[in-house]
């Protein structure tokens, strides 16, 4: 080996080692995908519905397979193999996840909420035998109750026009009940200044700023498990 490829044998090496030279350009790792919407907030596997362990299982942003309405959807598997399982036929398994969240959400569905496109409109009560009576749209881990198809079309077109509508009266309805009396993560009592804020379709009261975010930054430490 002749000295000069010694040399250039050397210098790849060392760059090799310590890294690439001064202004190389590095590709770029993907950011993780964002959740859009709500955060997957059962307690059971997406795909075997089995109970996900407790660190939450593992985790998928869905990219939406074509359809807007998934598209940054999160969902949890209690393994590896059931994600490889959702992601090779996900329509496969979304119609029974949204069956799950319905019977999940129905029961807490604030009942002075009437349908959301068509305002005004009474819809059953989400506790009585005829609570299914009705539109039951699940969008992206939210479940909406219309009352009719046209306004499922109306409501599909542009949800985010219409949730804040939802969120609003399931906060009205949460600080009517008094149930909450503290706040999750300080204790503390909280007051006409306290922050409320919904989380999936749970509205949460907070002392301030910081325990807001605390909150959605970890939302199952606090709003399952019987926390």
């Amino acid at each position: 080996m002749t000295a000069s490829r010694s040399l250039l044998t050397l210098a790849a090496l060392l760059i090799a080692a310590l890294g690439a030279a001064p202004g190389t350009i590095q590709p770029s790792t993907p950011a993780p995908a964002e959740r859009v919407g709500a955060p997957y907030l059962l307690e059971v596997c997406a795909v075997s519905g089995e109970p996900l362990p407790a660190d939450g299982g593992v985790v998928l942003v869905f990219d939406g397979g074509g359809d807007a309405l998934q598209a940054g959807r999160e969902f949890r598997f209690c393994c590896e193999k059931c994600l490889a399982a959702f992601q090779k036929d996900p329509k496969r398994f979304i119609k029974d996840i949204d069956q799950r969240i319905i019977a999940d959400q129905l029961p807490r569905y604030p009942k002075s909420a009437t349908c959301l496109v068509m305002k005004g409109e009474a819809l059953p009560d989400p506790t009585g035998p005829d609570a299914k009576d009705c539109k039951l749209v699940v969008v992206r881990n939210r479940l909406v109750r219309l009352c009719c198809g046209k306004c499922v079309r109306a409501f599909e077109r542009d949800p985010a026009k219409f949730l804040p509508a939802l969120d609003e009266i399931v906060i009205t309805e949460a600080k009517a009940s008094g149930t909450q009396k503290t706040c999750p993560i300080s204790d503390k009592a909280l007051g006409e200044k306290s922050a409320w804020f919904v989380v999936g379709d749970r509205a949460v009261g907070v002392c301030c700023g910081g325990c807001k975010g605390k909150i959605e930054a970890d939302p199952r430490k606090y709003l399952t498990r019987g926390s």
